[in-house]
């Protein structure tokens, strides 16, 4: 068996996202599970390009800061809603 892939999570860290709640989620060392964070490849990027689309998860959420995990594009990402998104994708 093969040793597993970190999860990859962007977050968006444009101004709407920045401004929107993007700069707290910058401080992910501060409340992250270390386990969780052990198993994540995370990165701060300018544009997810996603202010005029609709998040992947569902239209309701379409709104900034987005973050992208793996492939799966998520918006109004809190601290504690990235906490349980993260736990689900290392867990997955």
């Amino acid at each position: 068996m093969g040793k597993k892939e970190k999860v990859m999570v962007r977050i968006c860290v444009g101004t709407a996202c920045f401004v929107q709640g993007g700069a707290d989620l910058l401080l992910y060392n501060d409340f992250l599970d270390p386990v969780v964070l052990a198993n994540c490849d995370i990165e701060g990027v300018s544009c997810l390009n996603m202010c005029k689309q609709v998040a992947t998860d569902s239209p309701q959420n379409a709104k900034p800061p987005f973050v992208k995990i793996n492939d799966k594009v998520y918006g109004d990402v809190s601290q504690e809603r990235f906490c349980k998104l993260l736990a689900e994708a290392v867990n997955a």
